[in-house]
């Protein structure tokens, strides 16, 4: 990975569990003390005393989350969507607004 900067990531490392026991492990870039400590642009960057590391999902995850995402801008998904979005809305209305989850 390279930085803006034009700084090429130390390594790549993981896959590294996340703290959610439901989300996927992250692949971690790193980059140095000695590229990150001199960078002018490093207020931009990190706020860490160390180095910058970016995670990623696993490419399976990412190639999927991609097409979702893509999938989610066609015609034909937001109509399905909106008729879940009515009915979330009218359940989401009927517990909370008449007090019927007590």
């Amino acid at each position: 990975m390279t930085c803006p900067q034009g700084q090429v990531s130390a390594g790549w490392h993981g896959p590294y569990p996340t703290s959610s026991p439901t989300a996927a492990p992250l692949i971690v870039a790193r980059f140095t003390k000695s590229q990150c400590r001199p960078c002018p642009a490093r207020t931009h960057c990190t706020t860490t005393d160390s180095a910058r590391t970016v995670g990623f999902p696993p490419r399976e995850l990412r190639d999927l989350q991609l097409r979702v995402r893509a999938e989610q801008q066609t015609p034909d998904w937001k109509t399905r969507y909106a008729v879940r979005s009515g009915v979330e809305g009218t359940i989401n209305e009927f517990a909370h607004g008449h007090g019927m989850r007590n």
